[in-house]
C-alpha cells in the first residue's frame, strides 16, 4: 500500500504536488479506509507527460468551475463533474500531480484495496472487454456528492474526527463512482458534448417542474430531433423524459404536502398541474395513495 502511496502522491523530496488552495494543506493523505490516497485537487498529468501509472481506481470530483483541466477532467468546462479512470494494465508514466486551480479532490484506490472492499466485480465490470488497459466514467456529480467533496475539501472539524470523516466520505464517494449509472455515457468528444446537452434539459426541467415542458421544447433544447431525444434520454437515465418530468414533480409535490403543509391544489399548481384531479389520479398511481393523505402524516 505504501508503495502505491508513494507512487501516486511522491515522496516528501518530490515537488510533484501543488496547493489546491492558497493556505491549504497540500499534503496528500493515506485513508486506511477505504485504502486511498486523497488529495485537494485532481490527478493529472504534468507538462512533461508523466501521469497516473499504477493498477487501480482514480476518482476526481470537481465541484465549482474553473480553468485547469486534469486527465480525469473530460468534460467541457467540468463544472460540478465526477470522473474516474480504471486502469487494469499500468500506463506508460512515472508520476502524478495534482491540478492547483479549482476546488476539486481526487482519490486513488489500488487494486488491493478495491478487493478488500469486496468490489472487485465492480471494478472489472467497467471494462468492456478483456483487452481494454483502461476505462473512463464520466458522471455530473449530485448535489449531494458535491456536498460530500467540499466538505473533504475543507473539513469543519480537525484531529481524529477529520480522519474519520475523510474515511466515511471516501467511502462514499466510491460507492458513487462505481454504481451511479445515472448519467453514464461512453466518454468520447460527441457523446460527451451529447451527455452534457441532455443533462442540461434535465436540469432545466429541475429547476422549473411547474412550466408546460413539451418533448418538442425539449428536443430543441438539446439539438436533437424528437425521436432521437426520446431515445437518448431514455438510454442515458433509464426511462423517458416524460416520465422522469412526472415523477420529479410528485415527489416534489409530496414534500411540499408533508414538510410545507399545503393543499393539495396548491401543491399540484406548484409543480406544474393545471386540473388537481389530474395530479390525484398520477400521485395515486406512484405512491398507492391519494395526496391528501399526505397531509395527515
Amino acid at each position: 500500500m505504501r508503495d502505491f502511496y508513494n507512487q501516486i502522491a511522491g515522496r516528501a523530496d518530490d515537488d510533484v504536488t501543488g496547493s489546491a488552495q492558497r493556505g491549504a494543506s497540500t499534503a496528500a493523505q493515506w485513508l486506511d479506509f477505504p485504502g486511498c490516497v486523497f488529495v485537494r485537487g485532481e490527478f493529472r498529468a504534468d507538462p512533461d507527460g508523466r501521469a497516473i501509472v499504477a493498477t487501480g481506481l482514480f476518482i476526481s470530483v470537481a465541484f465549482d468551475d474553473g480553468t485547469s483541466r486534469g486527465i480525469l477532467t473530460r468534460a467541457c468546462g467540468g463544472e460540478r463533474q465526477m470522473t474516474a479512470i480504471a486502469v487494469r494494465e499500468a500506463v506508460a508514466a512515472r508520476r502524478s500531480v495534482r491540478c492547483d486551480e479549482r476546488p476539486a479532490i481526487g482519490l486513488a484506490l489500488p487494486q488491493a484495496s478495491i478487493d478488500g472492499l469486496g468490489l472487485g466485480d465492480e471494478f472489472r465490470a467497467l471494462f468492456k472487454n478483456d483487452e481494454a488497459g483502461t476505462a473512463i466514467i464520466s458522471l455530473t456529480a449530485s448535489p449531494r456528492v458535491q456536498a460530500v467533496a467540499a466538505e473533504m475539501f475543507s473539513p469543519p472539524v480537525g484531529g481524529n474526527a477529520a480522519q474519520l470523516l475523510l474515511s466515511a466520505h471516501a467511502a462514499e464517494i466510491v460507492v458513487h463512482a462505481l454504481f451511479s449509472e445515472r448519467g453514464r455515457i461512453e466518454v468520447d468528444p460527441a457523446a460527451d458534448l451529447q451527455r452534457m446537452r441532455l443533462q442540461s434539459v434535465k436540469e432545466r426541467m429541475d429547476a422549473d417542474l411547474a412550466y408546460p415542458w413539451s418533448i418538442d421544447e425539449l428536443a430543441r433544447n438539446a439539438g436533437l430531433s424528437r425521436r432521437s431525444f426520446n431515445q437518448k434520454f431514455q438510454m442515458a437515465y433509464g426511462e423517458s423524459a416524460i416520465d422522469y418530468l412526472r415523477g420529479q414533480r410528485l415527489d416534489a409535490a409530496r414534500d411540499l404536502l408533508i414538510h410545507q403543509r399545503l393543499s393539495v391544489t396548491e401543491a399540484a399548481f406548484r409543480v406544474g398541474y393545471a386540473h388537481p384531479a389530474n395530479f390525484a389520479t398520477a400521485f395515486r398511481r406512484r405512491f398507492g395513495h391519494s395526496p391528501s393523505r399526505c397531509q395527515s402524516i
